[in-house]
């Protein structure tokens, strides 16, 4: 209980900006360009499954992602024709999901949008070493899962990501393919960092590390 206080608390703060103190200690950072190397030994550094990474293929794919204001950590599942599931109500929060993931049964009926399918949206998605998608891996599913995250959320990834994990690990009695696709920028993409997003500025760093430390005083 306590640890989804604190990571709806996280959630807040990502989106309003309001303490970076606590973001910071959270190991929320800047965003880097990172590699398949950096992706994956951070995934294994956090005991989160290293398997089906993904990202997306380019600055505009990601700025739809962003356009669609889906957040982060964040998922989305589609069923087993492809269509996105809409069994969420958005003005509740993501703990939803863990419900949705103990629910899911093939006899179970949920409202799908019909324009929303996961075959059409891997065109945005290349694997984390910039290799296309073969959309025949994706064939014969029950349910396809979209893991959104990103590195530079730091523990904010692990609260959540370690939670869908675990209750995925006990429907085994399903065939989910898992999309586990970063939102971070990737070494792949031809991409201008002076447009990269910034949660920090030096100044805001230095003021955060004197409060810090007046804190602890």
């Amino acid at each position: 209980m306590k640890s989804k206080i604190i990571f709806s608390i996280i959630c807040l703060l990502v989106f309003t900006g309001c303490n970076k103190i606590l973001l910071y200690s959270y190991g929320v950072r800047n965003p880097k360009v990172e590699t398949s190397h950096s992706i994956t030994k951070y995934l294994h550094s956090n005991e989160l499954d290293t398997a089906n990474n993904y990202a997306f293929r380019d600055t505009a794919s990601l700025t739809k992602f962003y356009n669609k204001n889906i957040g982060i950590p964040e998922i989305r599942f589609y069923d087993k024709n492809g269509y996105l599931m809409l069994y969420r109500d958005e003005k509740k929060c993501n703990g939803q999901n863990d419900s949705l993931i103990s629910f899911l049964n093939p006899h179970n009926v949920i409202r799908v949008d019909s324009t929303d399918n996961i075959f059409d949206y891997l065109e945005e998605v290349r694997k984390i070493n910039g290799l296309s998608v073969n959309k025949e891996e994706f064939s014969g599913f029950d349910y396809y899962l979209v893991m959104y995250w990103a590195k530079y959320l730091g523990k904010v990834n692990s609260i959540k990501m370690r939670d869908w994990e675990s209750t995925l690990m006990k429907k085994q009695d399903l065939k989910i393919k898992t999309i586990k696709l970063t939102t971070d920028y990737m070494d792949f993409w031809p991409l201008d960092k002076k447009n990269m997003i910034k949660i920090y500025s030096p100044k805001t760093k230095t003021t955060d590390r004197k409060k810090e430390r007046e804190a602890s005083l």
